[in-house]
């Protein structure tokens, strides 16, 4: 049991570590989509945290508590240690999924001032500051890319 434990964890590990690496892809629903670009100037940045759905760091957490607690005790002990790891991994695990942001603001040249949340990570590792010069990307209302 403990092998096939083990083994999932590091099936897991793998996949998230393969899907980490993965390039930045434009998604399906992108082609043959009309885009509008705005130049602008950045009026204001706020860094602000975000939370993610925690789907798959709750998924893991669980994993992880679970194997965890059931470390510990014996008998009917290990299944509620086992119980209380799987609960407590779930919610570190949802509690991890929180990434830094920055809220935005950008004048644009005709006037118009939009403000939008861009997420910091490895597909986007741009920190905007204000005075930057940038071109806004729009697909059917929502921002998709900060130049």
């Amino acid at each position: 049991m403990k092998k096939i434990v083990s083994n999932i964890i590091v099936a897991l590990t793998l996949g998230l570590f393969f899907i980490g690496c993965a390039d930045k892809a434009l998604p399906q629903s992108r082609i043959g989509s009309i885009s509008e670009s705005f130049n602008g100037v950045v009026k204001m940045v706020e860094p602000v945290k975000v939370k993610g759905d925690g789907t798959w760091t709750s998924m893991l957490g669980m994993v992880a508590g679970g194997v965890l607690g059931h470390q510990i005790g014996g008998g009917s002990g290990k299944d509620l240690a086992t119980m209380g790891g799987v609960m407590a991994g779930a919610v570190a695990g949802a509690e991890a999924d929180v990434r830094d942001a920055q809220r935005i603001t950008i004048e644009f040249e005709s006037g118009k001032t939009i403000t939008t949340i861009i997420p910091i990570d490895a597909n986007n590792p741009n920190r905007y500051k204000v005075g930057d010069r940038v071109t806004v990307y729009i697909t059917n209302g929502k921002v998709t890319e900060i130049r």
